[in-house]
This record gives structure tokens, C-alpha cells and sequence, in this order.
């Protein structure tokens, strides 16, 4: 089947500004579908991106009648984007998650997170493993993964914001070649490089500065199903550290898209949306769910 056509013109998923938490505004987007008992199905994007990202597995699941939302991060698209570090700990996001989830979830929910934001859902599935009660959410899809978090040249961080901007075109040329298939769409890596040029890099140090990951330990005790996808060209988050997540997972399989980077969802549209699908029919709510 062959992948749809991502149109590039314009943002397909628009939100609005939601006050999520008090003082904390995200632009968030929400489509009320008509799916009788359907999980809810929350997109959360990685550092660097927006919620547009997921506009084909968007657009497909809204037309098969799902309920769908959406957000950009802190720092990211439409949100907000405050030049303090605090703004961006890891809690500070892990709470945003948890207060969509609160806000938008439905008696099934399932999350499908991309990048730095899967280590953010796996977080928010720890917390709810020790929070009763709570959203229920009966399984996740997690995009570009790792076991522990990303490592980043420690030159890099120390840098201040303006010296960032000064070789921001090395970083982006270094992101590309590490972040697509030679084979991708050159229309479409040229209009998400485009996109990058919203980003503030001082978002950019904080978010990288303090990301943390769940320990072993945490990752152990969750036990609702998870599938994790990888591209086999990913030179930012390689299918071997995908696959280590996997196997500390008690509930997990994992698989190996061929001829694709990190930007999965829009390299391989079609082949994520299979695997979503799979999760969205095959799980009812069950004692594995975490809630």
C-alpha cells in the first residue's frame, strides 16, 4: 500500500491556546470522533517538532471516526516559548502530559509518542502506575526510542544560546543527515527543515540540559502492551537502542522499519498507522492497563 500524499502547504492539525495547568498555556488540538468505544489516541512529538507532524496518521484516524489530540510542547509550534530553563524540566512537561490526559481522556485511551516524547510518555505511564486513580491508558506506540536518555557532546550544551545560533546551520545540516533516509521525500525534509527555523535553541539547551529518562526499575513495572518502532536509517536514535527499550519492557514488541530515518510518522506514514491500528483493535482495557 503505497504511503498518501502528505500535503505541505499548509498545517492540517490546528489548535488552540488551552490553559492547560495554571500559568501554563499549550496549543492543543482535538478531534471528537464518532467511534463507538474507540480509545482516545494522543499524539505527543519529539524535541524540535509540532503537533503537524502527525498530520497523515491524523487525518486517516479522524476520517475512520477516532478521537484524537494533539498538543505542541512548551517551547514548540504554537505554544509558548519563555526563555527561562525552569520553564522546560522534565517534571514541568511530565505534568503538561498528565493534565491533557486528565482534560481529553476518554474509559480507553492510547498514547503514540515520537522521539524525546517518548521518553516523556513513558514518564507520564510510570506516574500512573503509582497514581490512583487516573486515566486509564490501555497501550502506546513509541517512535525513535531509547532505553536511557539521549546523549548529547557535552561541548554543545555548555555553549551559550547566542554561540548555538552562530552554528545553527552546522547543526541543522549534522540533524539532517542523521535524522532522514537519503531516499526521503526531498520536498518534504526541505519543508520540516523549514519548520526548524521556529525553534528557539535556547528551548533547544533546556530541554536537552535536563531530560531525563524512567530507570530500569520504573520500565519494569509497566506492564500494558507497548510496541516500539525504529528505522533502520536512524542515526540519531538507532534501532539497537529501540530495541534495548523493548526487551526491559515486560509487554513489548519491537520492530525495524527498512528505508527509513528517524522522522518515522512521515517517512513511513502507512507502516506506523498499521502498527497503530493493531494496537487500537487488539487491546481492550484489561488488568495490564495502567491507570
Amino acid at each position: 500500500m503505497p504511503d498518501p500524499v502528505i500535503p505541505l502547504h499548509q498545517p492540517i492539525i490546528v489548535g488552540t491556546a488551552v490553559e492547560i495547568r495554571p500559568g501554563r498555556v499549550l496549543d492543543v488540538a482535538v478531534h471528537a470522533g464518532r467511534k463507538a468505544n474507540a480509545p482516545v489516541v494522543f499524539f505527543c512529538h519529539g524535541a524540535g517538532g509540532n503537533k503537524d507532524q502527525w498530520r497523515i496518521q491524523w487525518q486517516t484516524l479522524a476520517n475512520e471516526g477516532y478521537s484524537l489530540v494533539a498538543w505542541d510542547l512548551y517551547g514548540h509550534g504554537d505554544s509558548p516559548k519563555p526563555d527561562q530553563p525552569a520553564a522546560y524540566a522534565w517534571d514541568e512537561l511530565v505534568e503538561d502530559y498528565l493534565a491533557i490526559l486528565s482534560r481529553y481522556s476518554g474509559p480507553r485511551n492510547v498514547l503514540v509518542a515520537h522521539s524525546f516524547g517518548t521518553g516523556l510518555t513513558l514518564s507520564v505511564l510510570s506516574r500512573l502506575c503509582s497514581a490512583r486513580p487516573g486515566p486509564q491508558v490501555e497501550s502506546a506506540l513509541l517512535l525513535g526510542s531509547l532505553l536511557t536518555r539521549p546523549a548529547f557532546r557535552p561541548g554543545l550544551l555548555s555553549l551559550p544560546a547566542w554561540a548555538l545560533t552562530l552554528i545553527r546551520p552546522w547543526l541543522a545540516r549534522s540533524f539532517r543527515l542523521r535524522a532522514w533516509h537519503p531516499q526521503a521525500n526531498p520536498a518534504l525534509v526541505a519543508y520540516e527543515d523549514k519548520l526548524t527555523e521556529r525553534n528557539e535553541l535556547y528551548v533547544f539547551k533546556a530541554l536537552t540540559s535536563q531530560a531525563r529518562w524512567p530507570t530500569l526499575e520504573q520500565l519494569g513495572a509497566l506492564e500494558l502492551p507497548v510496541c516500539v518502532l525504529a528505522g533502520d536509517w536512524d542515526g540519531l536514535t538507532p534501532a539497537e537502542s529501540g530495541r534495548a527499550l523493548a526487551e526491559h519492557l515486560p509487554n513489548a514488541r519491537f520492530d525495524v522499519l527498512p528505508a527509513c530515518g528517524h522522522q518515522l510518522m512521515l517517512e513511513k506514514p502507512s507502516a506506523v498507522l498499521s502498527v497503530l491500528r493493531m494496537l487500537l483493535i487488539e487491546h481492550p482495557v484489561s488488568s495490564r492497563s495502567v491507570h
